[in-house]
């Protein structure tokens, strides 16, 4: 019963359910101690997700030489390098994690640079801008492969197909154009033109095609169905980012919002507030878990929410300029101003929490414990590693939803309770008040053999913890 109290002191948690699903620390508590949760069940009536300390980062380089603000950033896909993008016409290439400037790409680009892509081998990205094309470039020699054009006003985004194979394109002349790499001609083989105003970004994930704009819509096309949904936001949208497992998405309006959209029924899943975005385009994403919401603010911040109670957690204050973009690979998040600077911030291992040093003393005291104890004697089996699991965003919001929903049925059934209780206590000893039906009843009821002195049977079952 100690032990359980201290558990129940501890850890911050709400639901049994959520507590079972979440992966991490609660997948810990679970395998090692699973005598934990036999008494968690007894003794605590209400258990579920702790809360996970907030992710720390420390900044490692701060990379300038952009003239003009940087509105673009983008990884190698070794996690090796970045190229940024910028008002200055200009494209660059740095290393992360020496803080070192490698090469500069520029020449073709007559108009601001408003977003780029890395191909899959590295060796080839792309780069749009104001100047109504877009380009392909060959890393090692600074040159251009190869010029689209088409467009009729600036393209503000650019996405690879599944197989990159194709690019797509976004632009302000509200169209988004499909284009063949592997065809010899310059030109688009499909438009996209149902957007009313300018369409600012743009993602592809298998065979679905999302793009949003000025117009506040958010338009999916599914290639292989041909068919196309459209969900209303009433805002401008700046920014999309799928979650890990593509259920979710990550939308970022010009009200200061970013909401958490759950993309088969298109239901706002939560409300993410507390930066400033009315001007820019400003990128909001992911953790690598999909358990922290970033995004840029145009107040020089980089703010993080809790993904589920949409709390803002952390703040990143080392920019003088509004920060354009935000993109996390493993452990290092790159951050671009509008001052032409772009800062490289790694995690910071952060200070044991309540729940990690509860884990850990209760580790160090397990040998005290009975021998028969949640196991089979004193014998000591390896612990088998738990298979990783996905993020399951729409399972974790559910968890909260149910979490509520058991408050609700709590309440309930304790008036219901109360509600019993007051009819019984209309009749002592849950009696019925006609004297000729108590007799009949006494009369039905077996005889009773000798039970001690009080006539009770002993119960082995172990006592409830008040």
């Amino acid at each position: 019963s100690s032990l359980c109290t201290k558990l129940h002191d501890l850890l911050n948690i709400t639901t049994l359910n959520s507590f079972l699903s979440l992966h991490g620390n609660s997948f810990l508590l679970r395998r090692r101690y699973t005598f934990i949760h036999i008494h968690i069940v007894m003794v605590v009536p209400e258990i579920g997700v702790p809360r996970s300390a907030p992710q720390s980062f420390a900044l490692a380089h701060s990379l300038a030489g952009h003239a003009g603000a940087v509105l673009s950033v983008a990884w190698t896909h070794n996690g090796a390098y970045i190229i940024s993008a910028s008002q200055d016409k200009s494209l660059r290439l740095w290393n992360p994690k020496t803080g070192t400037h490698v090469k500069t790409y520029q020449g073709p680009h007559n108009h601001e640079v408003t977003d780029v892509i890395i191909h899959e081998d590295n060796s080839k990205f792309i780069s749009c801008g104001g100047d109504k094309q877009f380009f392909q470039w060959d890393v090692t020699t600074s040159q251009v492969i190869r010029k689209f054009v088409g467009h009729e006003r600036k393209l503000n985004a650019v996405a690879f197909g599944p197989k990159e194979d194709t690019v797509l394109s976004a632009s302000s002349d509200k169209t988004v154009r499909i284009w063949d790499l592997r065809a010899k001609g310059r030109g688009s083989i499909q438009t996209l033109s149902e957007a009313t105003d300018s369409v600012l970004c743009l993602k592809v994930a298998g065979d679905e095609i999302v793009a949003a704009g000025a117009d506040g819509c958010l338009r999916r096309y599914d290639v292989r169905k041909g068919q196309m949904i459209v969900d209303s936001l009433l805002q401008p949208i700046g920014s999309l980012n799928y979650s890990g497992d593509r259920a979710c998405m990550l939308v970022s309006t010009l009200d200061s919002n970013v909401r958490l959209l759950e993309c088969d029924s298109g239901n706002v899943l939560a409300t993410y507030t507390g930066h400033v975005n009315k001007r820019f385009k400003v990128e909001a994403t992911f953790d690598a878990t999909d358990s922290v919401v970033i995004s840029g603010s145009e107040d020089n911040r980089v703010c993080m929410w809790n993904l589920v109670d949409g709390k803002l957690i952390a703040e990143l204050k080392e920019h003088s300029g509004p920060v354009m973009c935000a993109k996390l690979k493993g452990e290092s998040l790159v951050t671009a101003a509008g001052d032409g600077s772009i800062n490289v911030w790694t995690t910071v291992q952060a200070p044991a929490t309540r729940e990690e040093s509860f884990l850990a003393a209760t580790a160090s005291a397990n040998s005290g414990l009975p021998s028969n104890f949640g196991g089979r004697g004193n014998e000591k089996k390896p612990i088998r590693p738990m298979a990783k699991r996905s993020s399951g965003i729409t399972a974790v919001m559910a968890a909260a939803r149910s979490n509520e929903n058991a408050n609700t049925n709590n309440n309930a059934a304790q008036t219901s309770r109360e509600a019993t209780n007051r009819d019984r206590s209309r009749s002592p000893g849950g009696r019925c008040e006609d004297k000729d039906a108590n007799e009949e009843h006494q009369q039905q009821q077996p005889k009773r053999k000798d039970r001690g002195k009080k006539g009770r049977k002993k119960n082995n079952e172990p006592t409830l913890v008040q």
